[in-house]
């Protein structure tokens, strides 16, 4: 039993109710299986406080690196430039996911005791003009920081510069402005905050820059585009 946990993403207590529900088997071409997934994608709207018009939610199979490496392969262009801050396992996670889909990237580490420093991130941004995209961790699981992307997101504001957060051990437990802070994809985890079970990562994502992705994907199975198409037609 011991080993078993070892291979499902942590944590994994979950509610009676949670569990009770779990008893029942779904089909995904049963009519209430596609209810249940249009009223969770609902739902998580209304727990990021965001307007349905502009953004949407796609959930993704997996663990919450399945919904990290579908947006990094699926949103970095082969024109774009990514710029990736790390001061930790996760976000140094994010440059592995990079560098195995060769994409077009810079890291700015940062010692894992302390935060990416926004004046760090603008000086990258004003000496590399063809950054196009900017990536960190909110909460970072190695030490436990809560990383400043307040601050990160005044720096990044005005520059047309699309802003990808892992939201993995905070969304849900720590408020985040997602609109206010111009978070174009936040990515979290169904068994982290909301204490759901293991099995599906989720992507907010302004409908706009999704819309972008469109035919950007390295991956078939990871495509956020594709996947959230299909969650459209029902």
């Amino acid at each position: 039993m011991k080993n078993y946990k070892l291979l499902t993403p942590g944590p994994l207590t979950t509610t009676d109710t949670v569990k009770e529900e779990m008893l029942f088997d779904h089909c995904t071409w049963d009519d209430d299986y596609k209810k249940i997934t249009q009223q969770i994608r609902e739902e998580l709207l209304d727990l990021a406080h965001v307007d349905h018009e502009i953004y949407t939610v796609v959930l993704m199979q997996g663990s919450g690196t399945f919904g990290v490496e579908s947006v990094l392969s699926s949103v970095i262009g082969e024109n774009d430039k990514l710029l990736i801050a790390a001061n930790g396992a996760y976000g140094e996670r994010m440059e592995d996911i990079a560098r195995h889909n060769q994409l077009s990237y810079t890291a700015y580490h940062e010692h894992y005791d302390r935060m990416p420093s926004a004046g760090k991130i603008e000086e990258y941004l004003r000496e590399d003009p063809s950054i196009t995209h900017v990536a960190m961790v909110h909460s970072e699981t190695t030490t436990g920081l809560l990383n400043p992307i307040e601050e990160v997101a005044e720096v990044i504001k005005g520059r047309g510069i699309t802003f990808i957060v892992d939201a993995m051990s905070s969304f849900g437990g720590v408020p985040i402005d997602v609109k206010g802070l111009g978070i174009d994809f936040l990515v979290s985890s169904a068994n982290k905050c909301i204490q759901g079970v293991p099995g599906f990562g989720f992507i907010l994502a302004q409908k706009d820059k999704l819309m972008a992705t469109k035919g950007n994907a390295r991956s078939l199975s990871l495509d956020i585009y594709a996947q959230w198409e299909a969650m459209e037609k029902g």
